[in-house]
C-alpha cells in the first residue's frame, strides 16, 4: 500500500476529527500530564543544509533552494509572529541550525522578545568550537538536544557518513555539560537517538555510554521515520516487535539503575507495547514522549501549496506538530477505530506501513 505523502488531496485515516483554526492558535490535542512543560513551543526550520549525511535523513537530498537559509528579516518575522501568538519556547532546527549565519543573533532576538526557553536541535559538530558555543550561551540559549545515534565511533560514523564526527560530538556534549554546571542551559542538555535497524540492539549499551561515560542525564529515543533516504528500507526500519523488547529493557534500567535521569521514547504505537505498560499511567506519563512533549508548532520553508493541515503563507508552512503527525504523516490502521488509546496514540508512520503492513496492530 503506497501512501501519497505529498499529495494535497491525501485524506487522513485518523478516527479523530481534523482540527480547524489558523496557525498559531493554541491546540487542545494532548492528554493532561503534570510532568509536561506547559510552555507552548515553536520549531523554526532555518533551511535544510546540513554537515552530516545520516542514512535515515527524512530530507534525503534537498533541492538547492531548500538548502538555502531563511533571510534574517524572515527569521525576525517568524519570531515576532509566534511570540505574539503565545509561544514562550522556541527551537531552531534544520538541516543543521548551527550553520545558519545568523543563529547567534536569532537566539538573542528570541531572548529579547521574551522567549524563556530557547533550544537548538543539532548534531553538535560545530559546538565543539567552544568560542562559538559560548556566544550562543551568552545570547540566551537554554537547551540543546544533540542528534547522536551510536555509542561507538564505528556505529555513529556509519549512520552519519562523516568520518571523525564521533569525537567532535563527544567533545561538544562534555563541554555543554560543563557549561550547564556553571549555570547555563537551564532547560537542559539531552541526546536524541533515532532508533533504527542498525542500532536498536545496542540500546542498553547506548544508555550506559551517554549516562555513565559522557555524563548526560536526559535521553530521548525516537523510532525511525522511514522517509527520505530511509524510504522503503526494511534494513533501516525494523519491526516494532523486534525493537520493543530492547526499549522495555531500557525502561527497566531507567527505573532500577538510572533513577535520577530522564529516559523517554516516542514514535511507537501503544498496541505493540506490553499490556502492563499500557495500563500503567504513571510509567506512561514518565517515559512516553507523546505524553511528555511540549505542544509544538512548526515553521518550515514551503514554496508550493503544501498538503494536509499546513497553512502556507509568504513561503513558510506553519502547522502544529502533534496534528501534523496524526492527520498527515501517520497512518491509522483499521484496528485504531476500536481502540481505547486513540487520544494518546498518534498511529504509525505511513512509510512503516508501506514496508511492513498492518499485521502487528490491534485495538486495546
Amino acid at each position: 500500500m503506497a501512501h501519497a505523502l505529498f499529495n494535497k488531496e491525501a485524506k487522513t485515516t485518523s478516527p479523530l476529527p481534523v482540527p480547524t483554526g489558523p496557525a498559531g492558535q493554541a491546540r487542545e490535542n494532548q492528554l493532561f500530564n503534570e510532568v509536561r512543560d506547559v510552555r507552548r513551543n515553536v520549531e523554526i526550520n532555518i533551511g535544510k543544509a546540513c554537515n552530516n549525511r545520516c542514512v535515515f535523513c527524512i530530507d534525503g537530498l534537498p533541492k538547492k533552494e531548500d538548502r538555502s537559509y531563511m533571510s534574517w528579516e524572515d527569521m525576525k518575522g517568524e519570531l515576532d509572529f509566534w511570540h505574539a501568538s503565545g509561544s514562550r519556547s522556541v527551537g531552531f532546527l534544520g538541516g543543521e541550525p548551527t550553520t545558519y549565519p545568523k543563529i547567534v543573533e536569532a537566539v538573542a532576538y528570541a531572548r529579547d522578545l521574551g522567549f524563556t526557553r530557547i533550544a537548538l536541535a543539532t548534531n553538535a559538530t560545530k559546538l565543539r568550537l567552544e568560542h562559538f558555543t559560548d556566544k550562543l550561551l551568552e545570547a540566551g540559549l537554554s537547551r540543546v538536544t544533540i542528534s547522536m545515534h551510536g555509542h561507538t565511533a564505528d556505529l555513529e560514523e556509519r549512520l552519519t557518513r562523516v568520518p571523525g564526527v564521533y569525537e567532535k560530538k563527544v567533545h561538544a556534549i562534555k563541554y555543554l555539560i560543563a557549561k550547564r554546571k556553571e549555570g547555563f542551559l537551564a532547560d537542559g542538555v539531552s541526546v536524541n537517538i533515532v532508533v533504527n535497524g542498525w542500532n536498536y540492539r545496542s540500546i542498553p549499551q547506548m544508555m550506559r555510554f551517554f549516562y555513565d561515560e559522557v555524563g548526560l542525564d536526559d535521553i530521548r529515543m525516537n523510532f525511525i521515520r522511514p522517509e527520505g533516504y530511509a524510504e522503503g528500507d526494511p534494513e533501516l526500519t525494523p519491526l516494532y516487535t523486534k525493537v520493543v523488547p530492547y526499549l522495555m529493557k531500557a525502561l527497566v534500567l531507567s527505573e532500577k539503575h538510572w533513577t535520577k535521569n530522564t529516559f523517554t521514547f516516542g514514535g511507537v504505537p501503544l498496541c505493540v507495547l506490553p499490556p502492563a505498560l499500557r495500563s500503567n499511567e504513571y510509567l506512561l506519563k514518565k517515559h512516553l514522549g507523546e505524553y511528555r512533549d511540549l505542544s509544538t508548532d512548526c515553521s518550515v520553508r514551503q514554496e508550493g501549496e503544501g498538503f494536509g493541515i499546513e497553512e502556507v503563507r509568504d513561503g513558510r508552512s506553519r502547522f502544529n506538530w502533534q496534528d501534523r503527525k496524526r492527520f498527515d504523516l501517520k497512518w491509522a490502521p483499521e484496528a485504531c477505530r476500536a481502540c481505547s488509546k486513540v487520544e494518546l496514540c498518534e498511529g504509525v508512520w505511513k512509510g512503516y506501513v508501506d514496508i511492513h503492513g498492518e499485521a502487528e496492530f490491534h485495538p486495546v
